[in-house]
């Protein structure tokens, strides 16, 4: 059944047109190439385009490039992925990859720029005539010659033979120096010549303004005498041998088997004034025209319609009868399909009428549903009435129909369903007599037990071999509410729901979903449709979702979170992208491979294993631009980037032109990334801040489900480091580092050590120090500020220790208290000043003439303490001195006006039990003194005291 499905006609193919709206920049297209890379361009008075399959890139005038006006008449691509482009103004350039080599500038607006077997140059212009440039080397030519002095657009060369021409004044064959003219039978001699090529057996192509022609070398014959008055723009031949006629205001034409088709205005081309022609690597035919580019190709679906055949365009139902044919109903009637054309299937049929349903029988005859007429069965082309509204059938609307595995006819409508046994009794089944959820029943199937499942606008219901009918609760999956069709597989049941592709688990009973929690971006499907190669189609107003059938169960079963997907739609060559749903089959397939849906504009058929063959071409992909910090980079010339890159941005494509947006893409950037990066669609990669060193950046594509292509497509560069990141300089700053390290720990050390010194040193200075003033502060707090006397404290001391050691003979110790007399006096009339200087002055008298072992103290204020070694005698004599001597002092501050005396009493120690005692003693003898008139001494005397 392959060859069902060809092309038959012009009209066949799937246009697509592209124009300024599109992003070419000007709508005449001059010229058409396709360079090795796998790039498409397109020549316009605005300047050269180039074509990724998604987007347009516009190089115009620019003087490096050498595109010196941005009028370009010529593109012609040559060996090694090079670009020639010519234009107004003389220009001749050459691109190869990256790099653009400009030219010596031709002698006036360049007509086409050829390359021959021996990569010489040869340039046709305007006016002028022919030059040729002889080949030196790589993109550089020797001076030219000039070797045709007419007016020439075009020019070609078989394999390694002579080069022709198309001039103003016919065709002329060069070689060498000489030129020998064409000459067309019929013809005047000057008659011009638009174009040349050569078709695959070597015959030469002739485009003229009289018809087209093919030369064998021998003798020249006419193509098509309907096309003998007609200025032909072009001839080209495709790969299928098909030969197109480029005009001047008819369109383009092809010729096929000797049947010449036109597409033009009318149907589809975008200017009936054609300027090039160009075929790709993908066997697309391009059409440049000067309202702008259209592509001709060969789309994954066909579509058949009305133009074809059919029986009205809204398509409803469709089904695969014997010899790969298809029954469609549609809503103005039953067609056959049968490669794809179409043609009514019964002559006898009610016109206008809209068939909803079909199912097959066992008897071979076919069950047709309408809308308005109920139930008919065909056979051969035969039409008989089977069930209406006068019969039994609850409503004339028949929107499914199943003959079940053991002979029973089951006929759904939109007020319940109808039960034919065998023996041609019938049984209404709707809500009112059973459980079914509701009366408008819009899918009917049977699973392997013999259970006839019920998909109707309020859910589903399953009816068992006793007769009993079983609701199946479906609103637990997202509130899910018609069933559309099934998909029954032993231990399933797959739904076509309001809310997604729902699962029923026979054995759990138990309902899951594909929906849009799963990322479908649908809600409604139709249909489901498994094609036997791994996936399911599901139908829906918005194209048909092609999705994994393991994919499916997982996500069901919650081992998988989202399903990917394909979406096809127009673009892909259906009628419409409204798959039509709400009656059954409105989708099929054969055991031949085809699959066909029902869209509202004609029957949409695909052949799924060439969606496989076309995932497996191998994409070519391209590096299209590379910027450093915004800084455009030329791989082909720099191998190194420059230190300090924050941001590198890499863009690709995989060249494809039939399903670009479906290109999916990983990157691997070797010395940064272990594992490849999926980009999905994205075709941009971009990386920051990346460390010096050496890097390899490789890009793959695939189509969905395809193998990702060898990437043969790399960037190999090196981002250098800053000077102080270099290797040596880093060696020898480590070097330094170390030095530095080292020197560091040994003045450490030794600053260590010294300071290990320093605070021993330091410590006993401290120490010093601490030792100097603790006998600094212990002889304070024992010495009287004023007089430098012991005070009171170490007196008290002294005391006690001789007190103790003198216990023995205690005879030997006294202690007198000295108080100078009317002291306040002199704080009064002298001052407190004075009054210093007074007791300082008794203080120096008593240090003085006190000696060892003897001891004088202040005791506080004006009154002094003395201890004295002796006897009671002895104690008495150094009293009565230390009275006399203090009196002859003189004191300057007291100007003779004070006499200075003091009061003296002293007492012996024998019989003192303490030093406490022996003090009292001597504070009551000098109050005694005191007594007794002053400036005396007095002896402690117990009897006298206390008689």
């Amino acid at each position: 059944m392959s060859h069902l499905y060809a092309f038959t006609k012009v009209n066949d193919y799937f246009m697509e047109v592209w124009t300024s709206h599109q992003g070419l920049p000007h709508n005449s297209v001059n010229a058409i190439t396709q360079t090795d890379d796998g790039y498409l361009w397109f020549a316009t008075w605005e300047g050269v385009a180039r074509y990724n399959g998604l987007s347009f890139t516009l190089f115009s005038r620019d003087e490096q490039k050498g595109i010196v006006d941005a009028g370009v008449r010529t593109l012609t691509a040559s060996e090694n992925n090079r670009l020639w482009v010519g234009g107004a103004r003389g220009g001749v350039t050459v691109r190869q990859s990256f790099s653009w080599f400009p030219q010596t500038l031709a002698q006036g607006l360049v007509n086409h720029v050829f390359v021959d077997h021996q990569r010489n140059l040869w340039i046709a212009v305007e006016g002028e005539g022919v030059f040729f440039r002889p080949f030196l080397s790589d993109n550089e030519y020797g001076p030219e010659k000039k070797v045709l002095n007419i007016a020439t657009y075009r020019l070609a060369q078989f394999e390694k033979g002579s080069v022709f021409a198309a001039t103003k004044q016919g065709v002329y064959k060069l070689s060498g120096n000489s030129s020998e003219h064409i000459s067309l039978p019929g013809l005047p001699s000057d008659t011009r010549a638009n174009y040349i090529s050569f078709d695959h057996a070597g015959n030469l192509l002739i485009a003229s303004v009289l018809g087209a022609w093919r030369y064998d070398g021998v003798e020249v014959k006419r193509y098509r005498n309907e096309l003998s008055n007609e200025v032909i723009t072009l001839i080209e031949e495709d790969d299928e041998g098909r030969i197109w006629f480029g005009t001047i205001d008819k369109g383009i034409a092809r010729l096929s088997l000797k049947q010449l088709d036109f597409i033009n205005t009318d149907n589809g081309l975008p200017n009936n004034r054609v300027l090039s022609w160009f075929q790709d690597a993908e066997g697309s035919i391009w059409v440049g025209t000067n309202g702008g580019v259209l592509r001709l190709r060969s789309a994954p679906f066909m579509s058949v319609n009305k133009f074809d055949g059919l029986l009205g365009e809204f398509t409803r139902t469709v089904l695969p009868i014997s010899g790969g044919r298809f029954l469609v109903g549609t809503s103005e009637g039953l067609s056959i399909v049968d490669g794809g054309v179409a043609k009514p299937s019964s002559a006898s049929f009610l016109s206008q009428q809209s068939v909803l349903s079909l199912a097959p029988s066992t008897s071979g005859k076919i069950y047709v549903g309408t809308q308005r007429s109920g139930l008919y069965e065909w056979q051969n082309g035969g039409l008989t009435p089977r069930l209406s509204v006068e019969s039994g059938l609850p409503s004339n609307e028949v929107r499914a129909i199943l003959e079940d595995s053991v002979g029973r006819l089951w006929v759904g409508t939109v007020n319940g369903v109808v039960l034919v046994t065998r023996d041609g009794k019938t049984k209404l089944i709707n809500q009112a007599n059973s459980n079914l959820p509701d009366d408008y029943v819009i899918a009917i199937s049977e699973d392997q037990r013999g259970r006839i499942w019920f998909g109707t606008a309020e859910g589903v219901a399953l009816y068992d071999r006793l007769n009993n009918i079983e609701v199946v609760d479906i609103s637990v999956y997202e509130g899910a509410q018609y069933v559309f069709g099934f998909y029954i597989e032993p231990g399933f049941v797959w739904m076509a729901t309001d809310r997604g592709l729902l699962r029923y688990d026979v054995l759990k009973k138990r309902i899951d979903g594909v929906g849009k929690p799963a990322g479908l971006p649908i809600d409604k499907i139709f249909q489901v449709v498994y094609d036997h190669l791994g996936s399911f189609w599901l139908t829906s107003n918005r194209g048909i979702w092609k999705v994994g059938y393991v994919e499916a169960h997982r996500v069901a079963s919650g081992n998988l979170q989202t399903i990917d997907f394909e979406h096809f739609g127009e673009a892909d060559g259906m009628g419409s992208d409204q798959v039509n749903g709400g009656s059954t089959p409105a989708a099929a397939s054969t055991k031949g491979g085809y699959m066909a849906f029902a869209t509202a504009k004609g029957l949409s058929i695909i052949k799924p294993t060439s969606l496989k063959q076309l995932y497996q071409y191998r994409l070519p992909v391209v590096l299209e631009q590379i910027d450093a910090d915004g800084k455009l980079v030329n791989p082909d010339e720099t191998p190194e980037l420059g230190p300090g890159i924050n941001r590198l941005r890499i863009k690709f494509a995989g060249l494809s032109y039939i399903m670009s947006q479906r290109i999916q893409y990983q990157t691997k950037l070797t010395g940064f990334e272990e594992e490849w990066n999926y980009q999905g669609n994205q075709t941009i990669a971009e990386y920051t801040n990346l460390p010096p060193g050496k890097y390899e950046f490789r890009v793959s594509a695939r189509y969905p489900y395809g193998a990702w292509n060898d990437s043969n497509v790399t960037y190999h560069f090196e981002i250098l480091p800053f000077w102080w990141q270099r290797l040596e300089v880093q060696v020898i700053v480590l070097l330094l580092i170390i030095v530095l390290i080292s020197s560091m720990i040994i003045w450490r050390v030794n600053a260590l050590k010294r300071r290990q010194i320093y605070l021993a040193e330091q410590i006993d200075l401290k120490t010093q120090e601490l030792r100097e003033q603790s006998e600094l502060y212990e002889h304070q707090s024992r010495e009287d500020p004023l007089t430098a006397l012991s005070n009171r404290r170490a007196f008290d001391e002294k005391v006690r220790g001789d007190f103790i050691l003198a216990y023995p003979s205690l005879s030997k110790l006294n202690l007198a208290i000295i108080d100078i007399d009317h002291f306040k006096q002199v704080n009064d009339r002298f001052s407190h000043l004075v009054g210093d200087e007074v007791i300082k002055l008794v203080a120096d008298y008593l240090n003085e003439s006190i000696g060892e072992p003897n001891q004088v103290a202040r005791w506080g204020g004006e009154e002094f303490t003395v201890l004295i070694h002796g006897t009671q005698e002895e104690a008495r004599e150094i009293c009565q001195t230390l009275l006399n001597g203090i009196a002859q002092l003189e004191c300057p501050q007291l100007e003779n006006k004070f006499n200075l005396t003091v009061s003296i009493g002293y007492a012996n120690a024998l019989g003192c039990q303490d030093y406490q005692t022996l003090l009292k003693r001597a504070d009551q003898a000098l109050y005694a003194a005191k007594e007794k008139g002053r400036n005396r001494v007095e002896e402690f005397d117990e009897f006298r005291m206390y008689g």
